[in-house]
């Protein structure tokens, strides 16, 4: 998951792991960090598998500069090609993805906003379908509430998700 991030931050603009990390964590937002325990291993996995070259830089007062080399570009564009699996991080794969959509042609930046947006909606429909089911078999249970209360921020939540990709699909335009 965080190769994806860091090739494409990298196509970008070189980084010291610093700045990676840095951005990585508001990304994925204020509650989540990243360990240098977890992210220097995986760069040094990176650079013996030819995705990106560490450098010494002097101009960057001591600090080592990340550079993606022309296989970590190949990488980054199998990577945005893959399909999405299902799973607990799968929104943050997909925020990694919409993230890079001007490293890729427009074809398969509208395919990641399409296949995140059919995510959403899905999961939108199943909540709402969740609250209704709860209204007819339990209308009066209390214990039902917080379940119910839980489908609406779900619900909630598909529909930002479903505002902010209509929102990234218009600036690609």
């Amino acid at each position: 998951m965080y190769e994806l991030y860091i090739l494409g931050q990298l196509l970008y603009a070189d980084r010291s792991a610093y700045k990676l990390r840095f951005i990585l964590e508001n990304i994925l937002g204020a509650n989540r960090k990243v360990s240098f325990g977890v992210l220097y291993p995986l760069l040094e996995k990176m650079e013996d598998s030819g995705t990106l070259m560490i450098v010494d830089d002097e101009d960057w007062r001591g600090k080592k500069r990340l550079h993606v080399t022309v296989a970590g570009r190949e990488r980054f564009h199998e990577l945005m090609r893959e399909p999405v699996k299902r799973n607990a991080h799968m929104d943050e794969v997909y925020l990694f993805k919409l993230t890079s959509l001007t490293l890729v042609d427009h074809e398969l930046a509208q395919q990641i906003i399409n296949e995140f947006r059919s995510e959403k909606e899905t999961q939108r429909d199943r909540y709402t379908e969740n609250i209704s089911r709860l209204n007819i078999s339990h209308p009066d249970a209390s214990f039902f509430k917080s379940a119910k209360q839980a489908n609406k921020l779900q619900v909630a939540l598909a529909n930002t998700y479903l505002d902010y990709l209509d929102m990234i699909e218009s600036e690609l335009e």
